[in-house]
């Protein structure tokens, strides 16, 4: 048989398989399912759940490809293998995908996904107890101005930009990570104005109100919030809420704790970087711990830009006072208010000036001996120097900060752990890192309401949550067999991303061959070290990819391989 464009084709399949397995194992198409019906009477024929699945493939395809070009985003895809035979690339038209968002928009976005989360956090074993509460902003392009109040969908306002754009309009993501896998556990979408200093204490309390509800949800759960969840009126109202958050600097009582000398400090030391001392405290009505933390790394840091600054400073007021030196005044008043203005911001130098007269003979010619001089006008003489008093005050508060706490107890919350679990708050500015990068695509969207635009910030967290799950099982499954996967320079390594993974497998393809006796798909360009990563993603993936489903695991003999290059074309 002569084979031609006509009857082989060929369809990109890259690392998509993985996610379309992690979609399967997680469940999230039956849950959405569960809660959305299809109703097949007005025309559906794709579920609720699979266009969510779909989006998400789009979402985690790493081309450059928005949610809105979904149908051109499948149009080169293995759409049956990844969606299931009764869904094709057609399907996935602007229509289907909208009405989808309307769906979730009028079942409630925050609801929904919550109800999903926490019940594939449950049936995974990965509900953590400590939730990592954060906030960040999505620019809009459009006006949004005729847009109507929708009770739970965000309004598009102008607000504090994340993102460095005042000029456009924004909405807010709240969003909640936690457990091993550091999924995202709740989201919330609020108007482009929202203060994190209200809306923090307020989800704090939803989430708390909805974790009671489930029947097996974890006991002391603590929330760990940045530095607005430290407001004197709000404290007070959260009864029963642990929490862990840093203490505002510009307080008074936490301004004279950090400026503490050191000699009067008892120290204990938490590791090679790390000292800290605790003290109890009731403020504005709440027995809590405050925790002084110094850092090494941080006061080397902070020491450094001590340094440029005081030097920059002392350039830049050497030149205001040789040029006001070189001023004459008419009278000493304004000699002193002009010295006044050029002190105004002086932080770590001081200076030592004297008002002097200018006096001259009258007339032209030499003077007549012991003839009257004549004031006429007036200049300043300056020295400047270090104030090393300021300069040390100010090293002593280098590297430290306070950490706050409601968890009295230091056997249940000790030093470390407190430290620990506020420095895992960047996992959550690292999901939005995820979000808002280049290769996602959605740092900033236009959308026609802002029901929808919610429904897609729910669509958004749902990518995150597939990929770290899924970066999470790769991870576990290669320590639990001691096992290495090359990273982009060729060594092994133990926790490459799924980002890396994705473009390690970006030559996989499906091959369609039709023949008079039949349609025949063949996966190839698959290598042994991508067939190890897929056995790491189960069954389901290996069906995707055509593999037996029997394999466990593939050995591979690396050491022969001095780079990347030839360990990926075994």
């Amino acid at each position: 048989m002569l084979y031609n464009r006509g009857n082989v084709s060929s369809q990109h399949l890259g690392h998509l398989g993985l996610v379309a397995a992690t979609i399967a194992e997680l469940g999230i198409v039956d849950k959405i399912d569960s809660r959305i019906e299809l109703n097949e009477i007005k025309g559906g024929i794709v579920s609720y759940g699979r266009r969510v699945a779909a989006m998400i493939l789009n979402g985690l395809g790493f081309m450059n490809s928005r949610l809105c070009m979904t149908t051109h985003f499948f149009q080169d895809k293995p759409v049956a293998q990844l969606l299931g035979d009764e869904v094709t690339a057609e399907h996935l038209n602007d229509d289907c995908l909208g009405r989808c968002l309307d769906k979730i928009a009028e079942y409630g976005v925050t609801q929904l996904y919550a109800e999903i989360a926490f019940e594939i956090a449950q049936e995974k074993d990965i509900l953590g107890k400590r939730m990592h509460l954060d906030t960040t902003s999505f620019s809009l392009y459009g006006e949004y101005d005729d847009a109507e109040y929708i009770e739970g969908a965000p309004m598009p306002m102008y607000g504090f930009s994340k993102d460095h754009r005042p000029d456009l309009k924004q909405v807010t993501l709240s969003l909640i990570q936690s457990g091993a896998a550091n999924i995202p556990l709740w989201m919330e979408t609020l108007n482009g104005n929202s203060s994190d200093k209200v809306s923090f204490h307020q989800t704090v309390a939803r989430v708390k109100t909805f974790v009671e509800l489930l029947n097996q949800s974890p006991s002391g759960l603590c929330f760990v919030v940045d530095a607005a969840f430290y407001t004197p009126q709000k404290l007070a109202e959260l009864n029963n809420v642990y929490w862990i958050t840093r203490v505002p600097a510009q307080l008074k009582e936490a301004k004279e704790w950090i400026n503490t000398p050191n000699e009067k400090v008892c120290w204990k030391q938490l590791d090679d970087n790390y000292r800290a001392t605790e003290q109890l405290a009731n403020r504005y009505g709440v027995e809590q711990r405050w925790v002084l933390i110094e850092s090494k790394h941080a006061m080397k840091r902070e020491l450094k830009t001590l340094n440029r600054k005081i030097e920059k400073e002392y350039d830049e007021f050497d030149k205001a006072l040789w040029h006001l030196g070189h001023k004459i005044f008419g009278c000493p008043k304004d000699a002193q208010e002009a010295m006044k203005v050029v002190l105004k911001s002086i932080k770590y130098h001081q200076v030592d000036f004297s008002i002097v007269a200018i006096e001259k003979h009258d007339g032209a010619g030499r003077p007549k001996a012991g003839a009257p001089k004549k004031v006429t006008g007036y200049r300043i003489e300056s020295i400047i120097s270090s104030c090393l008093d300021k300069i040390e005050r100010k090293k002593q508060s280098m590297g430290r900060f306070i950490l706050a706490t409601n968890q009295k107890s230091i056997e249940t919350l000790s030093e470390h752990e407190v430290l620990k679990q506020y420095k895992e708050q960047s996992n959550v500015e690292s999901g939005f890192k995820f979000i808002k990068d280049n290769a996602f695509e959605l740092s900033s969207f236009y959308l026609k309401t802002p029901s929808r635009i919610g429904a897609l910030m729910m669509i958004m967290t749902l990518c995150l949550m597939v990929y770290n799950f899924a970066q999470y099982k790769m991870r576990k499954c290669i320590e639990e067999n001691d096992e290495v996967l090359p990273n982009q320079v060729g060594k092994p390594v133990k926790n490459p991303t799924i980002k890396w993974v994705a473009e390690l497998m970006h030559m996989i393809a499906v091959v369609t061959i039709i023949t008079p006796e039949g349609t025949e798909r063949v996966v190839t360009n698959v290598k042994k070290v991508h067939q190890r990563i897929i056995a790491y993603f189960g069954e389901q993936a290996l069906k995707i990819y055509g593999l037996d489903p029997e394999l466990q695991r593939v050995d591979i003999d690396y050491s022969n391989y001095k780079n990347l290059l030839h360990w990926c074309e075994v």
